[in-house]
């Protein structure tokens, strides 16, 4: 059911200052209440009393008035209900980010999103063409401008969550002949400032994923393309998000990321801190061990990668993207590191956290055994299953509540911008100890209010 809480489409200077004038009459009630029920107590004859009193509401109004900026998004003024204060309090509130990518293939999973959680959900994606283009008629854009996603960017902004849209490419030639093109850059740039406008969200994220090296002029120019989008988004809308989405390995493997400039040129890089194991493994090793790179058990880890990465650029730019999903194996016995194999009839497959509950932890009849461990270097567990179907041991590293905290615990440690999400709706009906651990790490986050004051309009100005 989509929150009914109400949403102020326009706010005018008249209504803004008369919201101000009724919050602060009311806060002054509250204070003469107090005030009585203090000087009339027999107690109210002792000094220190009357002293504290005098400094507790002062305290109260300091705190329900004054606003936090110059700007009317600034003021934390609460715009759900005029019977709350101005400037509530926020000590514990998490001001870091919890940044979650939403497929357009996984909608229909939607449901379970924690938005006093979620800080920011990037719409995943619009491709963009060689010549600038967006795909209007790729499935992602035709599922952006549908009325579902109207219905997820207004529950996301009814609840203070920033929505971007991610403007996506993994093919290489394609990728090189928009970075060869300075019009093609200029037209994609403009459509989708336009298109971000146009819906009502706040900001981008960009995820061009180049599969090798082009050299560092195609870095140069990525990082020309982002610096740019990043200008005319902020000209368009100045509290607008550009972030860009990165392999965990961009330090170590550049491709086409300049880690040390693209920081500089916009608001936030996300690490992809997952995929150091794929389909094609020839051992079962986790998506995203922590550790095992020093030890020579893995050839790379994300504890690694950070600290690659902060030697290029600092850490409240950092974002740690956290896989919600694993690859399946087939191996000869499970256990950690253990040797992969494919058969004709049968193969590693990638599956979510929902799936793998959803298909493997019930009683299925074929399941004869069962088995489970933890890997001490990469700091995440396992399952593995004997199924007679495919006649053979299947295996999986899946981040859990205990992977999870750990991972958590070490962006907080290296004061980073904040973890992400790889991706929102593979949790599924059991994965409520996901959003947990997320509550529990970094607690409900600060309503984003300059959010909450925004319309998603029906469509974007594509059709």
């Amino acid at each position: 059911m989509r929150n009914t809480l109400p949403v102020f489409r326009k706010l005018t200077s008249f209504d803004f200052a008369a919201r101000i004038r009724l919050n602060a009459a009311m806060q002054a009630n509250r204070l003469k209440i107090i005030w009585e029920k203090f000087r009339v107590g027999n107690f109210w004859r002792r000094k220190s009393v009357r002293l504290a009193a005098a400094l507790f509401c002062a305290l109260l109004l300091a705190v329900t008035v004054k606003p936090v900026g110059n700007s009317v998004h600034r003021t934390a003024l609460n715009l759900e209900s005029p019977w709350q204060p101005l400037h509530p309090l926020t000590a514990g509130k998490n001001t870091g980010e919890v940044f979650g990518f939403a497929p357009y293939w996984a909608f229909n999973q939607m449901g379970g999103i924690d938005f006093s959680t979620l800080t920011t959900l990037a719409y995943f994606g619009v491709p963009v063409s060689p010549t600038g283009d967006l795909d209007t008629y790729d499935q992602g854009y035709i599922t952006f401008q549908s009325p579902q996603a109207t219905d997820l960017f207004r529950r996301a902004h009814e609840n203070g969550t920033s929505v971007v849209l991610t403007l996506t490419q993994m093919n290489n030639a394609n990728i090189t002949a928009l970075l060869d093109d300075p019009d093609a850059q200029n037209n994609a740039i403009n459509q989708a400032v336009s298109e971000v406008q146009s819906r009502g969200i706040d900001g981008i994220n960009v995820d061009m994923e180049y599969d090798g090296d082009p050299g560092p002029e195609y870095r140069d120019k990525f990082t020309n393309f982002v610096a740019n989008l990043d200008s005319a988004m902020h000209q368009a809308n100045p509290h607008a998000k550009v972030t860009v989405s990165v392999y965990a390995d961009s330090v170590k493997d550049p491709k086409i990321y300049d880690i040390a400039r693209l920081w500089s040129v916009s608001d936030g890089i996300f690490m992809m801190a997952y995929d150091f194991a794929t389909a094609g493994s020839d051992t079962a090793m986790p998506t995203s061990p922590l550790y095992g790179y020093k030890e020579g058990t893995y050839w790379y880890d994300v504890s690694t990668a950070v600290d690659d990465f902060l030697t290029k650029m600092p850490a409240n730019k950092l974002i740690l993207g956290i896989p919600w999903y694993g690859y399946n194996y087939l191996v000869y016995q499970p256990g950690v590191d253990v040797p992969t194999y494919n058969s004709w009839w049968a193969g590693p497959v990638s599956q979510t956290y929902a799936a793998f509950q959803e298909n493997v932890a019930t009683d299925r009849p074929d399941i004869i055994a069962t088995d489970q461990g933890w890997d001490n270097l990469g700091e995440v567990g396992w399952k593995a299953y004997y199924s007679t179907e495919s006649g053979a041991w299947r295996m999986i590293f899946l981040e859990d509540s205990r992977s999870l905290s750990l991972k958590y615990d070490f962006a907080k440690a290296k004061h980073l911008a904040g973890v992400g999400i790889w991706a929102l709706g593979f949790d599924g009906a059991q994965g409520k100890e996901l959003w947990q651990v997320l509550k529990d790490k970094f607690g409900s986050k600060l309503a984003d209010h300059s959010v909450v004051t925004k319309a998603i309009a029906e469509r974007g100005s594509y059709e």
